[in-house]
């Protein structure tokens, strides 16, 4: 037997700051996803405004909305659903901000990144996004300030299985939405 340094088997990645004020969130939120198994998808509803005119790759997202409710024109690409978790891990970047929970559904193994968002005003950027295929918020309340405290069980059952404060950010069904407008803006001018 050696005696030796003893280190915790984290292989040199960065961990979350504990005090950064959204740990605590981020942690909660994966362990009530470690108990439910499974983490509500709100519906996605995209919308295309654009110019009447030819519309470019790289100009075409600035007009596409994508939306958690049905609005006036707006086309269905994602009904609301229940994601199966395989397995979900936290994004921490290197000064020990997190990022964002990865969630990697179990039939798929598709990648969604969720990033919580303050209820209050943030004057730090926030940390990039990963980069993954699917990716949305969940917007914190003041409510959800409170009950962290008080019941911290009930407001991750909450924040995993309601779909109030999310919203998408981006996903495969609306890229290929995307991609079927741009080509359409074309057709039409020439």
């Amino acid at each position: 037997m050696g005696g030796g340094h003893v280190s915790r088997p984290d292989f040199g990645m960065p961990q979350p700051d504990p005090s950064h004020p959204l740990t605590e969130f981020y942690c909660l939120l994966q362990r009530a996803l470690d108990r439910e198994g499974v983490f509500a998808l709100p519906a996605l509803y995209a919308q295309f405004r654009a110019p009447a005119r030819r519309i470019y790759a790289d100009e075409a997202a600035d007009f596409l909305t994508l939306s958690p409710d049905e609005e006036a024109g707006s086309a269905r690409l994602l009904a609301p659903a229940q994601l199966q978790l395989l397995y979900s891990s936290l994004h921490v970047m290197p000064d020990g901000a997190p990022a964002a929970l990865l969630l990697t559904e179990e039939c798929t193994r598709t990648v969604y990144a969720v990033q919580l968002l303050p209820p209050f005003v943030w004057e730090d950027p926030l940390p990039p996004l990963p980069d993954a295929p699917a990716a949305l918020n969940l917007t914190l309340t003041m409510r959800d300030v409170e009950e962290i405290d008080a019941c911290p069980a009930a407001l991750g059952r909450r924040l995993a299985c309601g779909k109030a404060g999310k919203r998408w950010l981006r996903h495969p069904r609306a890229e290929t939405y995307l991609s079927e407008r741009i080509a359409l803006f074309q057709r039409l001018y020439r």
